[in-house]
């Protein structure tokens, strides 16, 4: 589990919650209304208001000189440049620290909904294709692994372990297209299903396993929980910016 892990239990159980009324789609738009409030009230919180909205009001003053500087002074006009830009980089600097913060809950969420919403493991008796690095390795699917996939269940592959004679098996404990010996970004970012063996000649396997689609109409790239919760986080965090008069 990396560090952004840590909060998918609460996730998984709250999920599990809404389950029970609402589907697939309306369990995205909550998630991004939750977003949108931590996200906007922890930037509130950690952001120094009164100042950003000085500098913004100094910004807007250096900005109308700029527009109302009739350019035949060449020295006033980089005077009036670099007040513009002064104001800017003091901007970015007391928003981008607690931006970054504020951001970091909702990361570990797209995380989770990555790993959640974008794929499902195919019912029992369908065929999935699976990919090996490196191409000549030999693996064989021996079964599948149903726990927790509710109506799904996903490949259970034998491949070759270090010596000729030695194999192991991987079973998937998530519905991931990707497995692959633990990397250094797995700190941050876990993969849920599982990782294959540090000292395996195996490095990859990818199972083309079904996308979950969460609408039934408009383009395949529209139907994934992907474009309802970013939408739906933008427009929730705006209507909270604008409701809670946040600079």
């Amino acid at each position: 589990m990396g560090l952004l892990d840590w909060p998918a239990p609460a996730f998984d159980t709250f999920d599990s919650l809404m389950a029970d009324a609402i589907g697939p789609f309306g369990r995205v738009l909550v998630w991004a209304l939750i977003c949108a409030v931590i996200s906007m009230l922890l930037y509130k919180a950690m952001s120094p208001q009164t100042r950003i909205k000085a500098i913004k009001e100094r910004l807007k003053e250096a900005r109308l000189a700029m527009a109302n500087d009739d350019g035949e002074d060449f020295a006033e006009g980089m005077k009036l440049a670099k007040a513009q830009l002064t104001q800017s980089l003091k901007l970015v600097g007391f928003v981008i620290g607690p931006a970054v913060a504020a951001s970091l809950p909702a990361l570990a969420l797209i995380i989770w909904l990555d790993g959640q919403y974008s794929y499902s493991c195919p019912v029992p008796g369908q065929h999935v294709s699976i990919s090996v690095q490196p191409e000549n390795a030999a693996i064989e699917q021996v079964g599948i692994n149903p726990v927790g996939f509710h109506d799904g269940a996903c490949p259970v592959v034998q491949v070759p372990g270090t010596t000729d004679s030695q194999t192991y098996l991987v079973a998937p404990t998530a519905a991931i297209p990707v497995i692959q010996q633990r990397q250094w970004w797995n700190l941050v970012i876990g993969n849920p299903a599982g990782y294959l063996p540090d000292d395996g000649p195996v490095t990859q396997l990818r199972f083309d396993l079904p996308t979950q689609q969460i609408i039934n109409v408009g383009p395949d790239w529209a139907r994934g929980w992907e474009l309802t919760f970013f939408l739906a986080l933008v427009l929730g965090s705006l209507a909270i910016k604008k409701g809670f008069r946040i600079e």
